[in-house]
């Protein structure tokens, strides 16, 4: 299991975390890639309706989605 070098927490799970009123959420495929987590709004990652009706925020950031790396900077790293 990959885990993070700033936190030790596990690269594949996205983390969520709060900072003056604004969510940031990891990408699990920028993160493993640099080793460490690496946080976008959470707002930018988009949701996504799941067969069972669930609304989810997206896994992946729009850049990890499109293949197309990066379209959105990070906002900060661990």
């Amino acid at each position: 299991m990959e885990t993070c070098s700033g936190c030790g927490y596990s690269l594949r799970d996205s983390q969520v975390v709060e900072s003056t009123d604004i969510l940031y959420k990891s990408c699990p495929k920028c993160s493993s890639e640099a080793g460490r987590h690496v946080y976008y709004k959470y707002e930018d990652f988009g949701m996504r309706t799941m067969d069972d009706g669930r609304y989810i925020v997206q896994s992946w950031c729009p850049s990890c989605r499109s293949s197309e790396m990066p379209v959105t900077p990070p906002e900060f790293t661990c």
